[in-house]
């Protein structure tokens, strides 16, 4: 498994709600071996996404699909976390 966390700063309320949008309906159903995303809302500004690929070719097909087009966008701060899944300790 291959996680990606993104950091995503917007400057305004509406850029941030319509990329919750996008996350939740476009997203997960148009990028390549996706198995999850996840969205935390930090402030009005501010997210940070959590998403889950099947491998490492699947993570980095989907940065042309979108990281590529965010990071041209004046109006949002992307900053990108990733690598390989490694081990996983949970409480039982």
């Amino acid at each position: 498994m291959y996680i990606r966390v993104v950091n995503l700063k917007f400057s305004s309320k509406i850029d941030s709600d319509a990329m919750q949008a996008l996350a939740k309906h476009e997203m997960i159903n148009n990028l390549p071996g996706i198995l999850s995303i996840e969205t935390f809302q930090v402030s009005e500004l501010h997210s940070i996404g959590i998403l889950k690929f099947d491998s490492k070719e699947s993570a980095e097909k989907s940065k042309v699909v979108y990281i590529d087009n965010m990071k041209k966008n004046p109006n949002i701060r992307v900053e990108i976390f990733e690598g390989e899944r490694l081990f996983i300790v949970e409480k039982s």
